[in-house]
């Protein structure tokens, strides 16, 4: 197998559809665009492509199901020329407490102690599941949507980024649009639609500086020998974008390695969003009775010797993941699957097994639950080929905070 890196650039504002509904009554009169695509979409787009470059004939393809699809690992989103990424649902940042501060940037640790009389409601508290308790009760800032790498990297290693990089997801591009009569072609009266697409260009204040482009970067598994690189139509409305080779990508900083080869306490960080069979919880967790001491305990997918015991689990807002198949035998939309937010973060405690397997083989490795997910031993591990549940690992000290 090929290992191939490639940047993803718009040529004109992209739409990937959020789910919600979209259709001629009111409340649905706009269509509505994911800031990043979800991984399923940045697959199929590269898969085509590739399919495309190899000259295979497509009605053969979807007659007979034979074609090879390549593994993709991605999107991992590009701003100027540095990663950015979403922004760690264990990270509270709050306005700044005086003009010309910085924000203040607090971190949400489980507690591990309950007082008297207390107690807590959340999902499978009775197997050592624990609360994060926010240290503070202020509003949190906006406009934090994405963190610089170079800060991520740093939270990860347990250390706090200070300035903190105000980041918001790539520009709405909103345009309204009249519905046209397909049987007279003269446009309906009144029949008016906005369709809100994303616009991968970002506008500074400084009216001569450039605009700032946002990009995807993907790594590609594939048989294909051949330079990817073309333009080709990618998301809603078949907007066109340009697939070039790129040389970066994610690798674990030498330092977080360090800390990682002896932590006993490690963190998931979720780059692209993920699929689990028990809805925020990893299908691999299996519940474990042990008397008084009942608990979650697995291991990531391909990480075998290593168990895990899950502590507590930040998890933002659920992510639709909808879509359309291309295939003339299936043609129409695509089931909702509903997702864990790309930015989710898990709190583990390694109980056996060597942590330094999470730097080598488990960095940016997929989490996702694959084939057990239906029980289809034909379908493979589709959600982890497309990238769901690109996962980071960090590590996080219980002795600091974390208690009630």
């Amino acid at each position: 197998m090929q290992e191939h890196i490639v940047r993803i650039r718009a040529l004109d504002s992209l739409l990937f559809r959020d789910g919600r509904p979209f259709a001629n009554e009111p409340g649905a009169l706009t269509a509505r665009s994911l800031p990043i695509p979800p991984p399923n979409t940045v697959a199929g787009f590269l898969r085509s492509l590739i399919g495309t470059l190899k000259g295979v004939d497509w009605a053969e393809i979807d007659a007979k199901r034979i074609f090879s699809e390549p593994e993709v690992r991605g999107p991992l989103p590009m701003r100027g020329d540095e990663f950015v990424l979403p922004a760690p649902a264990d990270a509270l940042v709050l306005p700044a407490q005086s003009e010309g501060a910085p924000p203040r940037v607090l971190r949400l640790l489980p507690a591990l102690t309950l007082g008297n009389g207390e107690g807590c409601d959340l999902p499978d508290y009775y197997y050592g599941l624990r609360p994060l308790p926010p240290p503070s009760a202020e509003k949190p800032a906006k406009g934090y949507a994405f963190w610089r790498w170079d800060e991520l990297r740093l939270w990860l290693e347990g250390e706090t980024p200070s300035p903190l990089t105000k980041i918001e997801p790539p520009p709405v591009d909103r345009r309204t649009h009249i519905a046209i009569n397909h049987e007279t072609d003269p446009a309906n009266r009144g029949n008016l639609f906005t369709v809100e697409y994303r616009a991968y260009e970002e506008r500074t204040e400084q009216p001569d500086e450039p605009p700032v482009e946002w990009s995807l970067v993907a790594l590609v598994r594939t048989e294909f020998a051949g330079v990817i690189g073309g333009v080709a139509p990618f998301g809603g409305e078949r907007r066109l974008a340009y697939v070039e080779p790129y040389s970066e990508w994610l690798d674990c900083p030498d330092d977080l390695r360090k800390k990682l080869r002896t932590a006993r306490y490690v963190r998931m960080y979720l780059a692209t969003p993920a699929q689990f069979t028990c809805g925020w919880r990893p299908g691999w967790l299996r519940k474990e009775n042990q008397g008084e001491q009942s608990r979650l305990v697995g291991a990531p997918p391909d990480l075998d010797g290593l168990t895990l015991r899950l502590v507590a689990a930040a998890v933002p807002r659920r992510t639709a993941v909808s879509g359309w198949n291309m295939r003339k035998s299936q043609f129409g939309p695509r089931p909702v699957r509903w997702c864990v937010s790309a930015g989710a973060v898990y709190f583990f405690e390694v109980l056996e097994g060597d942590p330094s397997i999470l730097a080598d083989k488990g960095w940016l490795h997929p989490v996702s639950d694959g084939k057990e997910q239906n029980g289809r031993e034909d379908n493979g591990d589709r959600p982890r080929q497309a990238g769901f549940g690109l996962a980071l690992w960090g590590v996080w000290n219980p002795s600091i905070g974390g208690n009630l």
